[in-house]
């Protein structure tokens, strides 16, 4: 059960970003046809692209936190002795649990009171504006996630790789 969720929750992200990358480009391609070819504008294009944009961003942090290709300055681990390098890494990985926590909390409450006040995108009158803001609730919150699965994967395979040479 719980290797199928993490499957789905792994394509989920993929599926995401692939399907609102496609939506960016068909929208901003199709507002500057019409824009230059026909003098014509769309009002919601910009918002819809901007949206999108921050649902790419929002995801690709939690998918980058599963694939460990956050961008980090690890001068310190390269120099320094195996013990001190795992020191660094396991407090770096606590602060981005913690941060990713402290995040998705603000931008959560952020969440409730766009909820609680109705508010919509002036561009596209019929969308909430919490819409956009869910994104970096997940994405935060994803963060964490992905950090504490990375790992939990990370010492089973030291784990196995140990039970490996003791055989």
């Amino acid at each position: 059960m719980g290797k199928k969720l993490l499957r789905i929750l792994d394509r989920w992200e993929e599926y995401v970003l692939f399907v609102v990358m496609i939506f960016m480009l068909v929208t901003l391609l199709v507002q500057v046809v019409c824009r230059y070819v026909f003098s014509f504008s769309f009002s919601w294009a910009e918002q819809a692209a901007r949206i999108g944009f921050v649902w790419l961003t929002m995801t690709g942090i939690s998918l980058a936190a599963k694939k460990g290709i956050h961008l980090k300055v690890d001068i310190l681990t390269q120099v320094g002795s195996p013990a001190v390098a795992r020191a660094i890494n396991v407090f770096s990985d606590v602060c981005t649990m913690a941060f990713g926590v402290y995040m998705g909390w603000l931008i959560f409450k952020t969440v409730m009171m766009q909820v609680k006040l109705h508010q919509v995108f002036s561009g596209i009158p019929w969308l909430p504006t919490w819409t956009m803001y869910v994104a970096g609730t997940l994405g935060m919150f994803g963060l964490t996630f992905r950090t504490i699965q990375r790992l939990v994967l990370a010492s089973r395979a030291k784990a196995a790789g140990e039970g490996m040479k003791g055989a």
